[in-house]
């Protein structure tokens, strides 16, 4: 091989090298891993040090099926949006399954996503509704 070739195939080898050993110096000794400087935890109760934590952060669910959807309703969810709402803001509701379940802290936002086919299709046929009944459909 001439020199050149010897060269160009050698050199990305040497470069790679040297990039990568630096990063591996103390891998795996537990002494030389660092403890992080910040909680990221929003139930953390907040100090003098943090007062600013957690500013502008908001907790909530942006897809909310409730039992207006027609696969949400009929797997079982009987809770409608009012009560998905009451959930989302801190009250007592009681589940599908019959438990009276509250969050530890209300959400900041909630945005229910029911299909817009069939909606309340779901509901209707649980109640047996008679308008439901008499159409062709129902």
């Amino acid at each position: 091989m001439n020199l050149i070739l010897k060269t160009t195939l050698i050199l990305p080898v040497l470069i790679v090298a040297s990039s990568v050993a630096p990063a591996q110096t103390g891998a795996g000794n537990p002494e030389n891993i660092k403890e992080p400087t910040k909680i990221y935890s929003p139930y953390v109760e907040r100090k003098a040090t943090d007062a600013n934590f957690a500013e502008g952060v908001y907790w909530g669910d942006t897809h909310l099926h409730t039992s207006y959807s027609t696969d949400a309703g009929m797997m079982g969810n009987t809770l409608g949006p009012d009560k998905a709402y009451r959930f989302a803001r801190g009250e007592e509701v009681l589940t599908s399954h019959g438990l009276r379940v509250r969050p530890i802290r209300p959400l900041d936002f909630l945005v229910i996503s029911d299909h817009a086919e069939n909606l309340g299709l779901a509901p209707l046929i649980e109640e047996s509704n008679p308008e439901l009944l008499k159409s062709k459909w129902g």
